[in-house]
């Protein structure tokens, strides 16, 4: 019975992500300070940090908010986004790293977590790092 429950929540799990409506999700912002910003959407959150040239991005959430994600940077500044920096290997904080990089963004990480994305997980994942 164990197996069957086990085997019913997995496959719900991954049916309701695969039918998520991106469309509907909207990327809200919240300044810390003038420099310092938080950006919410799906998934874990995301820091905003803007220097004299550049922005730079911690994590990156899910690929197919990138457009999202990076209209409202641009409703924060008009610095170009330099940097992307994934804290850790989940899709949530890094799905959005292939988009970001051919707009530019150089993806920044711990050789643990490039490692970790370099192989396939148990949760059947595979990263991106460019």
């Amino acid at each position: 019975m164990r197996t069957v429950l086990t085997a019913l929540f997995c496959f719900s799990t991954f049916y309701l992500t695969a039918q998520r409506d991106w469309s509907q999700i909207e990327i809200t912002t919240e300044a810390i300070s003038e420099r310092v910003h938080v950006l919410f959407g799906s998934g874990g959150n995301m820091g905003l940090a803007i220097g004299q040239d550049y922005a730079y991005l911690i994590d990156d959430q899910f690929g197919p908010l990138s457009d999202k994600i990076l209209e409202a940077i641009r409703g924060i500044t008009d610095k170009p986004l330099k940097f992307v920096v994934n804290t850790h290997w989940h899709g949530d904080h890094t799905g959005g790293n292939a988009n970001l990089a051919r707009q530019g963004a150089i993806i920044i990480a711990h050789d643990n977590v490039y490692n970790r994305m370099s192989t396939p997980q148990d949760r059947g994942e595979r990263g991106l790092l460019l």
